[in-house]
Parts: structure tokens; C-alpha cells; sequence
């Protein structure tokens, strides 16, 4: 039986599903294995489960949910980057240009889950794609999303086996500003046979 639903993003967080992308399924899928055994994902097992974090965060930095952060005023005259920025200015920060900023991210393009894997960021580097907003105006549910997305990624990996349907590994539109695809990608689940 396969069950077919619109691509993930979320989880594959590319356009296609090279060998390099069905090797880090595999090494997902695997972990969940290790850690989980034929016992089903729970929130209790996310700490022992750092490469699905790591998929987490790079899927937020390289796929932002949001790409641009809605219009803040300035409060007061202050200096940004060298810029004088006076107050009453309204300024929109491009967290897209962010989480493609060469000078913090090496090869920002490319889908890398290891960057966020083995201490080669610091815990506060985890939230640097801002993708829950940042300080005072942070998302107060962030913590709760993680624990929630996570979950249900390690499910999905642990019951199905994925394939992209031939020939949406050429659908790389996007509609401007969205996640969303103008073409949807659609991907077939097949039931792993755990239970």
C-alpha cells in the first residue's frame, strides 16, 4: 500500500531526492532506529536524537518558514551595521538573506544538516535563523513547535519509506515570499511494516 501527500519540505527540505539526500533519510532513519528500538517516538527521546535536530534547524535556516520578519519601527536614533538609523524608522529584516549570508553560513545553499551537528555550533547558534522571531518578540510556543515537529518528523521517517513521484525532481518553482510551490511535489509513502 502506498499513501501518496504533498511533499514535505519540511522533512526532505530540498526539491529532489539525490543519493546524498536518500543517504541522510537513511541516516535518520537509522538513529531513530538506535535510539527507539520498535518503540514509537516520543518527546521523551528527542534529546537522544541530534541529527533530527540538526534537520530541524537546517531546514528552518535554509527553507525559512517566514523570509521576511514584518516591518518594526525604531524607537529611538541608534547605529545599525555602520548606518545611522534614526527614529520612526521602519525597518524589515530579510531572514532569507540572513540564512544565506555567505560570511555566516559556509556554502549557505546547500542543505547541510552537519553544520548543526557534533558542537560545531553553540547552543545560541541553534536559534541564529531567527526563524521564532528573537528577543522580546520571540515566539513564546517555540520550544513546544520543536518538540511538536520533531516528533512528528521522526514518525513519518519511522513508519514510511519515502520516493518523490517521477519527474516532480524537476519542480524547483516557488510562489515569491511563501513556502508554497506552484506546482505542488508530491511524495509516496510506503508503510515500513514496523508494527
Amino acid at each position: 500500500m502506498q499513501a501518496k501527500i504533498c511533499y514535505l519540505d519540511f522533512l526532505l527540505a530540498e526539491n529532489t531526492l539525490t543519493d546524498e539526500q536518500l543517504t541522510m533519510l537513511e541516516r535518520l532513519y537509522q538513529e531513530i532506529r538506535e535510539v527507539c528500538g520498535d518503540e514509537t517516538v516520543t518527546e521523551e527521546h528527542l534529546p537522544r536524537l541530534p541529527y533530527l535536530n540538526a534537520v530541524f534547524h537546517e531546514t528552518l535556516r535554509r527553507h525559512s518558514p517566514v523570509p521576511l520578519i514584518p516591518p518594526r519601527f525604531v524607537h529611538e536614533d541608534t547605529k545599525l551595521a555602520g548606518y545611522d538609523v534614526p527614529a520612526g524608522t521602519e525597518m524589515v529584516i530579510n531572514l532569507y538573506g540572513c540564512n544565506m549570508n555567505k560570511k555566516e553560513w559556509e556554502s549557505p545553499e546547500e542543505w547541510v544538516p552537519e553544520r548543526f551537528t557534533g558542537g560545531r555550533l553553540e547552543v545560541a547558534d541553534m536559534y541564529k535563523t531567527m526563524a521564532f522571531g528573537a528577543g522580546r518578540r520571540a515566539c513564546a510556543g517555540s520550544l513546544q513547535v520543536m518538540h511538536i515537529a520533531c516528533t512528528a518528523i521522526a514518525r513519518f521517517v519511522q513508519e514510511f519509506g519515502w520516493r518523490l513521484t517521477e519527474g516532480d525532481e524537476e519542480k524547483v518553482d516557488t510562489v515569491q515570499f511563501t513556502a508554497y510551490k506552484l506546482h505542488p511535489l508530491h511524495v509516496h509513502l510506503t508503510p515500513r511494516g514496523r508494527m
